[in-house]
């Protein structure tokens, strides 16, 4: 196999895998905004006073994450901080990180409560 055979070869390969990760993005995204189905998330969502167009397979992903937040998950606490432009200080970002999310979470207790 000549060397142009080979780079024309890899490049094809190279299309192949950007169109799957595409496809993957749009296949999650796709996924994300169906409708929510377990009825118990559902009345959770719509408890918490969520907009019942609003109630998806995404914003049950959110609550799940702020709800571990609120349990003292640091990682949880990250992605939501990471989702809202927030980044956690260096020092010992899992405190911080938490700290940051109970703040911006802290209306929800009210609602859930």
């Amino acid at each position: 196999m000549e060397l142009s055979e080979m780079g024309k070869a890899g490049g094809i390969a190279s299309g192949k895998a950007r169109r799957r990760k595409r496809s993957m993005k749009e296949a999650a995204d796709y996924y994300l905004s169906l409708p929510e189905t377990d009825r118990r998330r559902v009345n959770a969502l719509l408890r918490d006073e969520v907009d019942p167009e609003d109630v998806d397979n995404q914003m049950s992903v959110v609550m799940g994450m702020a709800e571990a937040a609120k349990r003292g998950d640091a990682r949880a606490a990250g992605v939501l901080l990471k989702m809202l432009g927030e980044e956690a200080p260096q020092e010992d970002p899992g405190a911080d990180a938490l700290e940051n999310a109970c703040k911006l979470l802290g209306g929800i207790d009210s609602a859930i409560d």
